[in-house]
């Protein structure tokens, strides 16, 4: 099996879990996910198998969408409602109040990640480090919100759809807000509608019986490198870039640097098209 499914992640399991489980339902060992989801969170989570785990590092740049339900006057150790309670607080604004905040987050910002996350430091996700109690210096990182649409408003919770550049941390962003609305914010639920041009719709639910028969949901191995230009060789082009040669590709294409490569309607894999256009192979599929 070769290619993509878009797995419902379900609540209270970690992405990893769910590779283990389809590792084992499935009866292969070359499988992988593409992007982290919170215990808490569920929704659209990639999983790579076979020659498709060659292109999983491609698909981290693409923006993600959320629907996130925030609750205000509460705030948890972890930033979110699994955590245990530090301090409660009143709230005091209106749905007007919320808007004017919400405009406040929309753009590029920085974000610091929080201290309950899977981001690596000296060898060992944050968390780790949390949950002994050792809390360490995070370094600001550039996300972008590119929206917020409030989608319910409530005296003490609001749901919200977010669209955001990789790395952004929706609990950090939560948190955030309640700050701007003088109170404390938690997420009470969180999941990820879209990656990329990929929508919700395309997902399939965690199998949950062992052997099971996903052939008709697989998806190509290039399905999420369609925001990679495409690149189409001829037959002696082809054999040079799969002899790991640099080639001249002299055809107008949209952006440069990696692109899809293709012959004869085929996925060779992934190349890269520099400012001379010369195409150099990157990570190619195997040919059995």
């Amino acid at each position: 099996m070769n290619g993509f499914l878009l797995i419902d992640k379900p609540k209270g399991v970690t992405s990893a879990n769910c590779v283990y489980q389809l590792r084992k339902f499935l009866g292969i060992k070359k499988i992988g996910h593409c992007g982290t989801l919170d215990p808490l969170a569920t929704g659209l989570l990639p999983i790579c198998l076979g020659e498709a785990t060659k292109f999983s590092s491609f698909t981290t740049d693409l923006d993600k969408t959320y629907e996130v339900e925030i609750k205000f006057g509460i705030e948890t150790d972890t930033g979110d409602i699994d955590g245990d309670i530090i301090s409660k607080c009143s709230n005091n604004f209106n749905e007007i109040d919320v808007k004017s905040v919400l405009r406040q987050f929309t753009g590029s910002q920085m974000q610091t990640p929080p201290m309950f996350s899977a981001l690596k430091i000296k060898g060992k996700p944050l968390y780790s480090w949390a949950r002994k109690g050792v809390f360490l210096l995070r370094k600001e990182r550039n996300i972008a919100i590119h929206q917020i649409d409030l989608l319910d408003f409530g005296y003490d919770y609001v749901r919200l759809r977010v669209s955001c550049t990789k790395g952004t941390y929706i609990r950090s962003l939560a948190e955030s807000i309640g700050r701007a609305l003088n109170t404390k914010a938690i997420v009470f639920s969180l999941r990820r509608v879209g990656i990329g041009e990929i929508k919700s719709g395309d997902m399939i639910d965690m199998p949950k019986g062992q052997f099971c028969d996903l052939s008709s949901s697989l998806l190509p191995s290039d399905f999420l490198l369609k925001h990679l230009s495409k690149a189409i060789l001829d037959q002696e082009d082809a054999k040079k870039v799969r002899n790991g040669q640099s080639i001249d590709y002299n055809a107008q294409l949209e952006k440069k640097g990696l692109v899809r490569i293709y012959t004869n309607k085929s996925f060779m894999g992934i190349g890269e098209l520099n400012t001379s256009n010369r195409l150099s192979p990157r990570r190619l599929v195997a040919i059995n």
